[in-house]
């Protein structure tokens, strides 16, 4: 079920879904600068707001971090988690792209996951008109997991959970979806048997 926040004018800028053509762009490393600064020059165009600076508005908060024991995780990011201590350790955010998100052949500029670790990268492609969810799974055993959505649909800010598959002991898996995802927010993460993989 979605759950929409209305933006306002300020994500009118946003224009339709993936209408440019070119990946999604990539979350911050860090917020802009609080409001307040420099008065603007009198008499000088006001700038428009960012989409990082409408989504702070909306009060969403666009870092790859840790939520309590989720994670949410940043279109253009990767988060590698330990989760061997039953909650998760978030150990790295890097930045790029995976190969589903890429022109057709191109490899993903992310690196294997070290042994013992999972690893979880968000992705989008204006030309595929697709966004990713790419996991890599460093465990000896299948790792389940949930995903909550976020995305922008006709201008408002949208939440909904979306099925997911678990993935085997050493392998690695694809979600995509047709919406614009901003971000996704990974919860229950955990080893388990590898006779229960199942989607949910």
């Amino acid at each position: 079920m979605i759950r929409p926040f209305v933006l306002a004018a300020a994500l009118a800028f946003a224009g339709p879904a993936f209408a440019q053509d070119a990946p999604v762009k990539t979350a911050p490393a860090a917020a802009p600068p609080p409001a307040g600064g420099p008065a603007q020059a009198a008499g000088a165009p006001k700038k428009p707001p960012t989409l990082v600076e409408a989504l702070i508005a909306a009060g969403f908060d666009p870092h790859t971090k840790l939520i309590g024991d989720a994670v949410q995780v940043m279109s253009g990011q990767r988060a590698t988690l330990d989760v061997a201590g039953g909650k998760p350790v978030l150990e790295a955010v890097e930045t790029g792209h995976v190969d589903m998100a890429l022109p057709d052949g191109a490899p993903d500029t992310y690196k294997a996951v070290a042994p013992g670790k999972v690893a979880f990268a968000v992705d989008g492609s204006a030309a595929k008109k697709q966004s990713f969810l790419k996991i890599w799974n460093g465990l000896s055993h299948a790792v389940s997991y949930e995903a909550e959505l976020t995305a922008i649909r006709s201008g408002k800010l949208a939440k909904r959970k979306a099925q997911v598959c678990a993935v085997p002991g050493g392998g690695t898996n694809y979600e995509m979806w047709s919406d614009p995802i901003i971000a996704v927010t990974l919860s229950a993460v955990a080893e388990v048997a590898d006779d229960k993989i199942t989607c949910k």
